[in-house]
C-alpha cells in the first residue's frame, strides 16, 4: 500500500514539473496566505493558526463569520485576499484535476488482455452485438476492438479496446497474439480485409471468420488465410428461399442458434472412435447421450450425413446436435 501510495505521489510530482502553471500558482497561493496569515496575525492581534484558518477560509470564500477584520488594514487584507485568491485556488485545483484526468485516461489507453484462447472481436455492429453475447454466455472471454465510443455490454469476460481494429497497436492491446479466434465485420469492406490481414499477420493459426459481402474481397480473405467468410445477404437469402419448402425453418434455427435447448457442436474425435464407421459412432453417441451426428469435418471439407460406413480417421471432426458440448475426448 505504501509503495503504491509513493508511485502516485512520484507521478504526480512529475507532471507537476510538467506544468510550470500548477507551479507558479501553488508559490503565489502560498505566498498570499503567509503574508495575510502574518498581517492578520499582528493587526488582529490573534493566534497565528487563527489568522492561518482566516486565510484559508477567506480565499475559499467560505467566510464563516467566526473570525472577521476590525481594523482598517485586517479588512483591506481581507478584500486583497478574496478578490486574488478565489482565481489563484480555482487556476490550481482545476490544473491538479486536468492532471488526474490525464493520467485515467493515459491508463484506460494503454489497457492490455491477459486473456488466453479468447475470441477477438473487430468491429462493432448488431450482427457482432450478438455474436459476443452468445460467447459470453458460454463462458467464452471476448476482446473487443472497435473505432466505437462505447459498446453497450458489461460483462467481467470482456473489454472493450477503442480504436482502429487493424492497427496492430490495438490487436496487441488484445493479446490477438494468443486468441483462439476473431470474429470480423469492418464498417466496410475494406476495413474487414485489413483487419483480417493485420490479425492473420499476428497470429496465422488463428480461426478467423468474417462478414462479407463481395465475392472478390471473400476470394482475397481465403488467401490471406481466414478460414471462413460469411455473406450475411447471400445467407439470408438462402434461408429465405428454403422457407418455402420448409416452413419451420425459422423455428428451427432458432432453437438450434438462439439458445433454444439445442445446438450444433463440432470438436475433433477422440482416438477411440478412429477407425469406426459413421453408423457406430452415431449409435453408440444416440444410446449413451441422446445426441445426433450430423456429419464430419476432414481436411476443411464438411461432410453432411456422409454414409453410414464411412469410416472416420484420426484428425478428423465430428458436427453433432446436443444440449451442450460432449468433450469427446474424456473417457465415454
Amino acid at each position: 500500500m505504501f509503495q503504491l501510495l509513493l508511485r502516485f505521489l512520484r507521478t504526480i510530482s512529475w507532471r507537476i514539473r510538467e506544468r510550470r502553471t500548477l507551479i507558479y500558482a501553488g508559490i503565489y497561493l502560498a505566498s498570499l496566505w503567509i503574508v495575510a496569515t502574518l498581517l492578520f496575525h499582528l493587526c488582529e492581534q490573534v493566534s497565528l493558526f487563527d489568522a492561518f484558518y482566516w486565510s484559508v477560509t477567506t480565499t475559499t470564500t467560505v467566510g464563516y463569520g467566526d473570525i472577521v477584520a476590525q481594523t482598517v488594514i485586517g479588512k483591506i487584507a481581507s478584500i486583497a485576499v478574496m478578490l486574488s485568491g478565489i482565481g489563484i485556488l480555482g487556476l490550481l485545483l482545476a490544473s491538479f484535476t486536468d492532471i488526474l484526468i490525464e493520467r485515467s485516461l493515459k491508463r484506460r489507453h494503454l489497457i492490455r488482455s491477459f486473456m488466453e484462447d479468447h475470441v477477438v472481436v473487430c468491429g462493432w455492429d448488431n450482427k457482432l452485438e450478438i455474436a459476443v453475447k452468445e460467447l459470453l454466455a458460454a463462458g467464452m472471454e471476448v476482446a473487443v476492438v472497435a473505432e466505437a465510443a462505447d459498446i453497450p455490454l458489461v460483462h467481467e469476460k470482456l473489454i472493450f479496446i477503442k480504436g482502429d481494429p487493424s492497427d496492430d497497436e490495438n490487436l496487441k492491446r488484445a493479446n490477438a497474439e494468443n486468441a483462439a479466434f476473431a470474429l470480423i465485420s469492418g464498417k466496410d469492406e475494406t476495413e474487414t480485409l485489413l483487419s483480417a490481414i493485420a490479425v492473420e499477420k499476428l497470429k496465422t493459426t488463428i480461426h478467423t471468420t468474417c462478414i462479407v459481402s463481395d465475392p472478390k474481397v471473400a476470394q482475397a480473405l481465403k488467401k490471406t488465410g481466414v478460414e471462413q467468410t460469411l455473406s450475411a445477404d447471400e445467407f439470408f437469402g438462402l434461408i429465405l428461399s428454403r422457407s418455402v419448402f420448409v416452413p419451420e425453418i425459422s423455428s428451427f434455427l432458432s432453437d438450434m442458434l438462439g439458445g433454444g435447448g439445442m445446438d450444433l457442436h463440432q470438436e475433433r474425435i477422440p482416438t477411440a472412435f478412429e477407425g469406426m464407421t459413421f453408423f457406430e459412432i452415431l449409435t453408440l453417441l444416440k444410446e449413451q447421450y441422446d445426441t445426433i451426428p450430423v456429419g464430419f469435418v476432414r481436411d476443411s471439407r464438411v461432410t453432411l450425413n456422409p454414409d453410414k460406413g464411412a469410416i472416420l480417421r484420426a484428425g478428423d471432426e465430428l458436427m453433432y446436435i446436443a444440449e451442450k458440448k460432449l468433450k469427446l475426448g474424456s473417457p465415454l
